[in-house]
C-alpha cells in the first residue's frame, strides 16, 4: 500500500466518523468526554481518546456506540 493510498483511507475514515456522529449528543457531554470523542473522530486513535476520557476500553466503547461514531478499521 502507497502513502498517497493510506492518507486517502483515512480521510476516508474521518469523513465517515464525521458524517455519522451523533453532534447533539456529543456537544452535550461533560467536556472531558466531549474533547475525547472530538479526538477519536479525527484522528481515529482510540487508545488516546480512551485516555482522554478517563475510560475503560469497554466504556469508552459504549460511548462510541451511544455517540453513534463508527469504529473504521
Amino acid at each position: 500500500m502507497e502513502v498517497d493510498e493510506i492518507l486517502e483511507w483515512e480521510e476516508e475514515a474521518r469523513r465517515l466518523r464525521r458524517e455519522r456522529a451523533d453532534w447533539e449528543f456529543i456537544e452535550k457531554l461533560p467536556p472531558k468526554l466531549k474533547a475525547a470523542l472530538k479526538y477519536y473522530v479525527e484522528t481515529g486513535d482510540f487508545r488516546v481518546a480512551q485516555q482522554i476520557a478517563g475510560l475503560d476500553f469497554e466504556d469508552f466503547r459504549e460511548l462510541l456506540r451511544r455517540a453513534k461514531v463508527p469504529v473504521v478499521l
